[in-house]
């Protein structure tokens, strides 16, 4: 299979190695990115085809001109003048995957008429080969490429089909929902160090616990079994635990995803084409 990434930043360059330890040729792939280093350490450390706008600005399409899946990682904003740079480059059959966050399938569609579209979310830990890639696919797709785009795209992690209605909550508690985990992670070394731990030990004891945690849910996807595990009536986890309960924890949690799952409502109708 033939593979362009058109666009490859941080999390297209995530995506391209999972692709790449999926078992795909690097021979068969090329990538664009705006300036000429980054195409260099692209071609460099992932041994791909990769080139610069900087050096050519029809590098899109000709990367694209003979791909048989087109993962575009381009801004939002910078969707619609990439489509219609590719359109008279891509082949009829030409499958398109958006990574672009806040644009529906409806506006891709539009975007790139009369082709399969899939639209994908991918987080962070994708850089680390454990990240979660949501997937919608439209109607058009077969099921065969979808088969065989989530296999590519599983040595970047977990890829989670999804109807394209529950890519808000996806974004919500997926995408998005890295960052509540740093966050908690930031809050929890703050509270240490405020109350007597030097810094570096506070860093390292709560990346470690997190760390901790996240393998024995990877055994065990079921946070409410593990944290009653732990939770012995009357003990400092019990403490700890109802101090969170007193504070709506659970509410705060819940208003976070909703708020994010909200604001990519918000970008899809901020990106729509008529």
């Amino acid at each position: 299979m033939r593979i362009a990434f058109i666009g490859t930043g941080s999390m297209g360059g995530a995506l391209l190695e999972g692709v790449l330890a999926s078992g795909q040729s690097a021979q068969d792939v090329r990538a664009t990115t705006a300036s000429r280093a980054s195409a260099q350490d692209l071609s460099e450390r992932l041994g791909v085809t990769a080139l610069a706008l900087e050096d050519d600005p029809r590098a899109n399409e000709t990367a694209a001109s003979d791909a048989d899946l087109v993962l575009v990682g381009v801004k939002p904003w910078m969707l619609a003048d990439t489509a219609a740079t590719l359109a008279p480059a891509l082949r009829n059959d030409a499958v398109i995957v958006s990574m672009a966050a806040g644009v529906d399938l409806e506006t891709l569609a539009r975007l790139f008429p009369d082709r399969p579209i899939v639209r994908i979310m991918p987080n962070t830990p994708s850089s680390v080969g454990s990240g979660v890639i949501a997937l919608a696919a439209s109607a058009e797709v077969p099921a065969g490429t979808v088969e065989k785009l989530t296999s590519l795209l599983a040595g970047a992690g977990r890829v989670v089909p999804v109807a394209e209605a529950d890519m808000p909550t996806m974004i919500g508690a997926s995408a998005s929902g890295v960052a509540y985990f740093f966050l908690l992670a930031q809050h929890m070394v703050e509270a240490a160090v405020a109350q007597g731990l030097d810094e570096d030990t506070a860093r390292a004891t709560v990346a470690a616990t997190a760390a901790g945690a996240g393998r024995l849910l990877e055994r065990d996807p079921d946070p409410a079994a593990l944290r009653e595990a732990v939770t012995s009536a009357g003990g400092t986890t019990a403490a700890g635990i109802a101090s969170f309960a007193e504070d709506g924890f659970g509410d705060v949690v819940a208003r976070a995803v909703r708020a994010a799952g909200d604001r990519s409502l918000q970008m899809e109708a901020e990106n729509r084409v008529d």
